[in-house]
């Protein structure tokens, strides 16, 4: 197939700047220089349409128009890194101390910008438009940078939105696609449980905060096994917990802090209410007063059957029958294109960077390291999305 061809060609290309990227890594809404670079590569490629700086960030939105009209096709790759200290001992490892690309995004940003090479190669096959949207933030949960490259514009006219994200826990070059939820909503809460504090030799002066976080860490877990529909999934993890000055001081003040991850909107409402329930009526107990924020972060992932479909087709036109299958499972993890999919039909795979044999080290591992031979597979299935989209 040409475009394989094509792809294969620009290989040693991509290699080379997904590791420039790798060296440089920035963090949420510091995509400065990721953004430049981004810039100056698709103007090497000429003839494409920029707009750097979306809604006042480092966000690139970049456009190609084929040579006959059609339907748009929104394509999204994140830019930020971690802050990870990284233990690869690649000669191309971060040069940013305490910051790493450790969740792939280095890989998706060079996917994409092959793609926008590819696509500009084969323009007298494309129909309609092909939006590029490089978004930053999406590792500033609650927040994230995809609500506003929405509000600016990503998703205008858009008949349909792909994505790619690397996945270690795959073999190289696989693409697992659910036709429904494939990544979970992510939401995040603080505690704060007030009692008053005393000398340990005297607990019945005073109100023991410390225990009552303990009994709170204990029974909210019964709100997973006990509230909630066991055929949908959900779990809260308790990651903070922070009380107490001195070892013979009652404490008289706990915080803690944790996440609730789900897919169904009404096991999320559940999720949240009983927690407030079960933090209030521990504290009424015992005689301590608590507080809850609780934070709705991203929503969960969840892909349109149509485009899913799609999505493996592609695939398997490209790499041949059983290079794509729908994942046993969805993951647990949080991604902000979530919000790209409440807008516009479209779906969101997992393209897998582990050669077989290969070690599994994990994403926001700082031992994760990609194979790359990844980046032309995935670039030459950005460009086929879009090139093959029915008009």
């Amino acid at each position: 197939m040409a475009l394989l061809d094509s792809a294969e060609i620009i290989e040693t290309h991509l290699v080379e700047l997904r590791r420039e990227f790798h060296r440089h890594p920035e963090t949420s809404w510091n995509e400065r220089e990721t953004a430049e670079r981004i810039v100056r590569e698709l103007k090497l490629i000429g003839g494409i349409d920029i707009r750097p700086e979306v809604g006042g960030t480092h966000g690139v939105f970049a456009e190609i128009t084929g040579t006959e009209p059609g339907k748009t096709v929104v394509l999204r790759a994140d830019m930020d890194a971690l802050t990870i200290r990284e233990e690869t001992n690649l000669s191309y490892a971060s040069e940013n101390p305490g910051v790493m690309h450790a969740c792939g995004h280095d890989t998706h940003i060079t996917m994409m910008l092959g793609a926008a090479r590819l696509l500009q190669e084969y323009r007298d096959e494309l129909r309609g438009t092909v939006r590029l949207v490089f978004q930053p933030a999406e590792e500033n949960a609650p927040i994230g940078g995809s609500r506003t490259m929405i509000q600016n514009g990503a998703l205008t006219g858009a008949d349909a939105v792909f994505a790619l994200h690397a996945w270690p826990n795959i073999p190289l070059g696989k693409l697992g696609v659910t036709n429904g939820p494939q990544m979970a909503a992510s939401d995040h809460f603080f505690v704060k449980i007030k009692g008053r504090a005393t000398h340990g030799a005297q607990p019945n002066q005073g109100v023991d905060a410390l225990i009552a976080g303990a009994q709170f860490v204990n029974a909210v877990q019964t709100v997973i096994s006990r509230n909630r529909d066991p055929l949908k999934a959900a779990v809260i993890t308790i990651g903070v917990f922070r009380a107490g000055t001195r070892y013979n001081i009652v404490p008289g003040n706990c915080e803690m802090e944790g996440t609730c991850r789900s897919y169904d909107p009404e096991v999320r409402e559940l999720c949240e209410k009983r927690i407030r329930e079960v933090l209030n009526g521990i504290c009424s107990a015992l005689g301590c007063t608590g507080e809850l924020i609780y934070e709705r972060g991203y929503d969960a992932v969840i892909n349109s059957p149509e485009m899913a479909d799609y999505m493996r087709r592609t695939q398997e036109k490209l790499f041949g029958p059983g290079s794509a299958f729908v994942p046993e499972y969805p993951a647990m993890t949080a991604e902000d294109f979530s919000f790209y999919l409440k807008e516009s039909p479209g779906a969101f795979g997992w393209i897998g960077t582990t050669p077989e044999g290969g070690e599994v080290n994990p994403l926001h591992s700082s031992r994760y390291a990609p194979d790359e031979d990844v980046l032309w597979r995935g670039a030459a299935l950005l460009a086929s999305l879009a090139l093959d989209f029915e008009n």
